[in-house]
C-alpha cells in the first residue's frame, strides 16, 4: 500500500433519538465521548427487548473468537477495535475484552521490542512499534459481558450487552470454513459499526504460536482502510455498505531475527510507492512481525526503505505504519491467519490512517 505521511479519524458513541449513540458522527477529529464512555452508553435506549440469558448453542460450535470491527465509512468518525469473545453455552452469556483506537484519542505508537536487523549488508538494532495500548502500555483494554442467542439454522448470532452498555446490541452471521473453525461477519449494530469480521475455535486462549512457529506462507484475506491527509477530506478503500477489499500478507520471504522475537523482510515496491518524504534513493519496503512469544498478540510494522537516513538504515522510528495483530488458532491448535488493525495517528496530527484486516488460510 502506498506510503503516505498519514494518520487517521475516530469511533465515538452518541444516539440520535433523545439520547447519544455510541458513535460520534463527526468527520473530523472532534473530541466527542469515546466508544466505551459509560455515561454516554448508559444514557442510550434500545429499540429491541433485552435478551434473557438462557442456554444456547455455541456460535458455529465454537467458544472463543477474535474479531475486528469499527466505524469505517465517509459519513462518520473512524474507529477500530480488536475484541476477544468467550461464549458460555450453558448460561447463554458472552464475556468480551476490547482494545479501542480512535482519532479523538490519537494514541500513536509505543516502542515494543528490539532485535538486530541486517539489510543491504548493514546491521543495526531495530525497534518495532505497537499501536499504543496493544500490549504496551499494559492493561489498556476494557471488558464487557452480555447475553446472546444463536440460531444454528440461520447462522445468526445476536448479542445484547450488560451495563454499562445496557441497550447496546449487535448481530453477526456465523459460518464454518471447515470443521475446525468458525467465521463471524457483521450484520448490524445499534451503535454505528459498519464493518466487522472474525474467527473462532475451541482452542484455549493459551494456545498460540511463537515467532519461530508462525507458518511463513501466503495469507489471503481482506481489508478496509480509511485515511485522510488533512483530517477533513476522507478516503476509503471501497464504497458500499460493509464492503471489503481483497488483500494478502506474504510471509514466505521473511526471515527470523537472531533473538527469535521478530520476522522481517526488505521487499521490492512498485514505482508509485514510497515517493514522498524520502531521505535516500533506496527502493522497497521494510516489514517487521514481532511478538513477545507468550500469547496470540503480535505487532506488525512497515515503512519505506527510503525514509531512514543513511545513518539510520535499516531502522526507522518516525511516521511508520503500526498494526495490532491477533493470531487465528483452530481447534487443532494450528495457526490459520490473523485479524488486525492499523492505527497510524500520532498525537497532534492532522491526517490519519486506520484499517481493519483479516487473513485466513
Amino acid at each position: 500500500m502506498k506510503k503516505q505521511n498519514l494518520t487517521r479519524c475516530t469511533l465515538m458513541y452518541a444516539m440520535t433519538f433523545l439520547v447519544f449513540s455510541l458513535l460520534s458522527l463527526s468527520c473530523t477529529k472532534s473530541k466527542a465521548p469515546v466508544a466505551d464512555d459509560p455515561e454516554s452508553v448508559q444514557r442510550k435506549q434500545s429499540n429491541s427487548a433485552a435478551l434473557v440469558a438462557t442456554a444456547q448453542d455455541l456460535p458455529g460450535g465454537k467458544a472463543r473468537f477474535s474479531a475486528v470491527m469499527g466505524n469505517m465509512d465517509l459519513a462518520g468518525a473512524t474507529v477500530v477495535r480488536i475484541c476477544n469473545w468467550t461464549f458460555n453455552a450453558g448460561a447463554g452469556t458472552v464475556a468480551a475484552t476490547y482494545w479501542d483506537w480512535n482519532t479523538a484519542d490519537e494514541k500513536g505508537k509505543t516502542l515494543f521490542n528490539a532485535h538486530t536487523c541486517t539489510f543491504e549488508g548493514i546491521s543495526r538494532t531495530a525497534n518495532p512499534y505497537t499501536p499504543t495500548g496493544w500490549m504496551l502500555p499494559a492493561a489498556q483494554y476494557f471488558g464487557r459481558t452480555g447475553a446472546y442467542t444463536y440460531n444454528a439454522t440461520t447462522g445468526i448470532l445476536s448479542i445484547a450487552w450488560d451495563a454499562p452498555w445496557t441497550g447496546v446490541t449487535e448481530s453477526w452471521n456465523v459460518s464454518n470454513p471447515d470443521a475446525f473453525s468458525a467465521k463471524v461477519s457483521l450484520r448490524s449494530s445499534n451503535y454505528g459499526l459498519t464493518h466487522g469480521r472474525g474467527y473462532g475455535s475451541n482452542a484455549s486462549w493459551s494456545t498460540f504460536k511463537t515467532v519461530a512457529q508462525v507458518p511463513r506462507i501466503l495469507y489471503r484475506g481482506f481489508r478496509i482502510a480509511v485515511w485522510s491527509k488533512n483530517g477533513t477530506t476522507i478516503y476509503i478503500d471501497t464504497i458500499g455498505t460493509g464492503a471489503w477489499k481483497a488483500d494478502k500478507l506474504n510471509l514466505s520471504p521473511f526471515t527470523a531475527s537472531a533473538n527469535g522475537n521478530t520476522l522481517h523482510a526488505l521487499l521490492p515496491s512498485s514505482d508509485d510507492v514510497c515517493d514522498d518524504g524520502c531521505s535516500t534513493s533506496r527502493n522497497g519496503i521494510i516489514y517487521h512481525l514481532a511478538s513477545n512469544n507468550n500469547g496470540r498478540s503480535m505487532v506488525y510494522n512497515h515503512f519505506c526503505a527510503c525514509l531512514p537516513t543513511n545513518e539510520e538504515f535499516p531502522t526507522y522510528n518516525r511516521n511508520l505504519h503500526p498494526y495490532a495483530f491477533q493470531q487465528i488458532i483452530d481447534d487443532n491448535g494450528n495457526m490459520r491467519g490473523f485479524v488486525g488493525i492499523e492505527q497510524q495517528d500520532e498525537p497532534g496530527s492532522v491526517g490519519y490512517q486506520y484499517q481493519l484486516k483479516e487473513y485466513f488460510q
